[in-house]
C-alpha cells in the first residue's frame, strides 16, 4: 500500500522536509516575541516535537504504520502544538502564529489516515480540540483565535478520510489482481519450460531410439555391442522417469561408465513434487554417488532420494557379493548435509535405522511401484 500510494517517493520526501522549512521560515519572518526565556524555550521544544511527529508519520514503510510511530505522531504532535500555543502571549496581533503548527500537524493527520490509522488521525484531532479548549479556557485566547485553527485541521481530516474510505479497498483489490497476473504469468512460464523439457526428451528419443527401431523393423540383427548400446539406453531413459532427481551431467557420466564395467545401478528419486529435482545445491548428494561408482567395478549400486520428513536426505547402497555398504546423507541443524556410514541399526551403529531396500534396489517396503 505505502508504494502503490507513493508515500515512499523522493518527491514525498522533498515535501516534508518543504513543510518543516515552511514551518521555520515563517517563524522567522514574523516579528520575535517578547516573552521569557521559559516560553521561549516551551516554543523551540514545542517545534522540535512537531518535527518529530512528522518523520514519525512519513517513516518506514510497513502498511499499516507500525504502533510505535502511531504513538509519537498523534502524542507528541498535539504536545508540541501546547507548547507552541502557550508561548504565544495573548493578544491581538497574535492570531497568525496559531494556524503555523496546525498546518504542520494537518500533514501528520492526513499521513496517519493515509498510513492506514485513521482512528489514531481523529484521535489526534480530538487532543488538538483539547487543546484549543484549554488556550480559550485557560490562557485568555479569544474563540476566534483558538477555534479556526482547529477547524482548518477538521476541513483536511474529513476529505482524506473519506476518500481513504474508497481508495484503500480498491488499491487492495487492484494489489489482488497483480498478485493473481504473476501467479498467472509464473504458470505459464511453468507451462511453457514443461512443453519444452518434454520437447527435448521427445527429440533425444527419436534421435536415439528411432535408430533402433527401424533396424528392427527392418529385420536386421544386432551384435554384441549394439545389445549393450541398447541397454544402457534403455537404463537412461528410465533414470529420466524414476530418477529425475540424480540428473545431472557428471552424474550421468559416473552412470554410464559403471554400467559399462558391468557395474548394476539404480536410480530413485521417491520425492513427491517435481520442482525439488534440482535441490542438490552444493552437489553434496551428487558427488558421494559419482564416488561410489568410482569405485565400485561389480555389484549393484542403489542410489534413493527420499522424501520429505524422513531425516534423511539420501542414501546410496553398494551391494557386492556378501558384502553391503550403505550410506546415509543427513541434515544437520544448520542445513548442511554429512555422509556417513549405516548399519540398518546394528549394535554399534549410531546412526537410527532406515526403511529397508530390496536386493534390486527396488522400492522400499510398503511402497507401490512406479
Amino acid at each position: 500500500m505505502v508504494e502503490m500510494l507513493g508515500l515512499r517517493t523522493p518527491l514525498v520526501r522533498l515535501s516534508l522536509v518543504a513543510v518543516i522549512c515552511s514551518y521555520v521560515a515563517a517563524g522567522l519572518i514574523l516579528d520575535p516575541l517578547e516573552v521569557g526565556p521559559l516560553r521561549q524555550t516551551a516554543g523551540i521544544g514545542g517545534s522540535v516535537l512537531l518535527a518529530v511527529a512528522l518523520v514519525a508519520a512519513a517513516s518506514g514503510g510497513e502498511d499499516p504504520l507500525r504502533r510505535r510511530a502511531v504513538a509519537a505522531a498523534a502524542v507528541l504532535g498535539p504536545v508540541g502544538i501546547a507548547l507552541v500555543w502557550w508561548h504565544i502571549p495573548v493578544g491581538p496581533a497574535a492570531w497568525v502564529r496559531p494556524t503555523a503548527p496546525l498546518t504542520v500537524y494537518a500533514v501528520v493527520v492526513i499521513v496517519l489516515i493515509l498510513r492506514g490509522r485513521v482512528r489514531a488521525a481523529w484521535a489526534a484531532f480530538g487532543a488538538m480540540s483539547v487543546v484549543g479548549f484549554i488556550a480559550w479556557a485557560a490562557w485568555g485566547w479569544e474563540p476566534a483565535v483558538a477555534v479556526p485553527p482547529v477547524l482548518k485541521l477538521l476541513v483536511a481530516a474529513v476529505p482524506a478520510t473519506l476518500m481513504m474510505m474508497f481508495a484503500r479497498p480498491l488499491l487492495q483489490f487492484v494489489h489482488v489482481l497483480d498478485q493473481r497476473e504473476l501467479q498467472a504469468a509464473a504458470q505459464d512460464a511453468a507451462l511453457a519450460a514443461t512443453l519444452d523439457q518434454r520437447r527435448c526428451r521427445a527429440a533425444e528419443f527419436d534421435a536415439e531410439v528411432r535408430p533402433f527401431l527401424e533396424r528392427v523393423a527392418g529385420g536386421e540383427r544386432f551384435d554384441a555391442v549394439s545389445v549393450e548400446r541398447a541397454r544402457l539406453l534403455e537404463h537412461r531413459l528410465r533414470d529420466t522417469v524414476r530418477g529425475r532427481g540424480w540428473r545431472e551431467p557428471r552424474v550421468d557420466s559416473a552412470v554410464a561408465e559403471a554400467r559399462a564395467r558391468g557395474v548394476t545401478v539404480h536410480l530413485f528419486d521417491d520425492r513427491v513434487r517435481a520442482h525439488d529435482a534440482g535441490c542438490d545445491a552444493n552437489g553434496v548428494v551428487h558427488d558421494e554417488l559419482v564416488a561410489r561408482l568410482a569405485e565400485t567395478d561389480a555389484g549393484t549400486v542403489t542410489a534413493r532420494i527420499l522424501p520429505e520428513g524422513r531425516g534423511s536426505v539420501a542414501t546410496v547402497t553398494v551391494s557386492a557379493g556378501d558384502r553391503v555398504r550403505r550410506r546415509v546423507c543427513r541434515t544437520f541443524g544448520d542445513g548442511g548435509l554429512s555422509w556417513r556410514d549405516d548399519s540398518g541399526g546394528a549394535p554399534g551403529s549410531g546412526a537410527p535405522p532406515e526403511r529397508s531396500e530390496d536386493a534390486d534396489g527396488g522400492r522400499g517396503a510398503g511402497r507401490p511401484g512406479r
